[in-house]
């Protein structure tokens, strides 16, 4: 029933050498694949002087929810949602933290968000500078540009 093995020395050594060195490198070619694999979403590449935002890239916000940023301290900026600047009476801002938000209501351009995709525009500049013209014209005029989700 059961057939011996023979356990005598290999005709070509050469050839089987050959095989276990390419078996040796394919295992070790397969662990390392498996431990440089990267798990979770893309990192998002923000200027740096962005410190937060709210709400995050492709995050789902609520329908009345905020809309804003914290930036460096001494930077101030503006908001636009779906190409619409947002008038600054109508954003909530401490320059000497650097936030800016936005939560739409009654008498307000937005007064909820519809659902389903939104473009939000964060334009930012030096204190330094009155608004965003003046920091324009002396290039320190700096923008970023995320999508969110209202649900």
């Amino acid at each position: 029933m059961f057939t011996c093995v023979s356990l005598t020395r290999p005709r070509n050594p050469v050839r089987v050498a050959i095989v276990v060195g390419i078996l040796l490198v394919g295992v070790n070619v397969l662990i390392w694949g498996g431990r440089a694999q990267v798990n979770g979403p893309a990192t998002i590449q923000r200027n740096p002087e962005i410190v937060t935002l709210q709400p995050n890239e492709s995050d789902e916000l609520l329908p009345q929810g905020e809309v804003g940023a914290q930036l460096r301290a001494n930077l101030t900026g503006q908001i636009a949602i779906d190409g619409k600047p947002i008038p600054q009476d109508q954003v909530t801002s401490d320059p000497s933290l650097g936030t800016i938000a936005f939560d739409p209501g009654p008498g307000k351009d937005i007064q909820e968000f519809t659902k389903g995709g939104h473009t939000a525009v964060l334009q930012w500049w030096p204190t330094t500078f009155a608004t965003a013209e003046a920091a324009k014209a002396r290039n320190q005029l700096r923008s970023y540009t995320w999508s969110f989700n209202v649900g």
